[in-house]
């Protein structure tokens, strides 16, 4: 009996601290800078995010080092954010599809849309429905074009962090993974890690605005 008490005080502990999520001034400063994201013209900005599970799949490049970094990546963002969130290659059920190549073979993975929204370096293609939640993602990150190891490294956690309904960037925190600027981050430190948890937490919901938000976090 005191272990099923122990069991029950430990899961009432765990929710509350996703629903209480509370973030420093500075943080505060970041989050509503990254936030918000208006996805049609004359619409109001809103949170925009993923609430379904995420079945991420990589095409493109088979180099051990790219591919440990998105597991990686997605392992973190896993325990930041709550979500189901796994690997898997069954097209059926893929909703994150990641090419690391610009070769016709790893593109034929993507949709028809996807070409409009990317460059020679790449891009991200994405789809929301009326509730503001993401659905489906298609990223490129050609990591042939990059300079070095670390620098693809670098445009991978970007573009997928990015792509978890972090549309915009900061001029407020140098050392944010957020931050407008190239900084080369290479983790989620604990300032990043605050935002991104506070971002998904359970109370804040897609198609919030700034306004309905504040209160929560303060």
């Amino acid at each position: 009996m005191k272990n099923i008490y122990l069991l029950i005080f430990l899961v009432f502990i765990s929710t509350s601290a996703v629903l209480a999520q509370k973030l420093a001034p500075k943080e505060r400063l970041v989050f509503d800078q990254i936030a918000y994201h208006r996805i049609k013209v004359g619409e109001y900005e809103k949170i925009t995010k993923w609430i379904v599970p995420i079945r991420y799949k990589i095409v493109g490049d088979s180099s051990k080092y790219i591919i440990n970094e998105i597991d990686s990546i997605f392992s973190q963002l896993k325990r930041l954010t709550n979500l189901d969130i796994q690997k898997s290659d069954d097209n059926d059920e893929v909703n994150f599809m990641i090419a690391l190549s610009t070769s016709p073979e790893a593109l034929l993975n993507m949709t028809n849309n996807f070409a409009k929204y990317t460059n020679s370096y790449g891009g991200y293609f994405y789809r929301t429905n009326k509730k503001s939640e993401i659905y489906r993602m298609e990223c490129l990150f050609a990591v042939e074009k990059y300079k070095s190891k670390s620098d693809a490294r670098y445009a991978v956690r970007r573009g997928i962090i990015r792509s978890m309904g972090f549309f915009k960037q900061t001029n407020h925190a140098p050392s944010s993974i957020f931050y407008a600027e190239a900084n080369h981050k290479l983790k989620f430190d604990a300032f990043d890690s605050a935002i991104i948890s506070a971002f998904y937490s359970e109370n804040i919901k897609p198609g919030m605005t700034k306004e309905e938000v504040d209160p929560l976090l303060q």
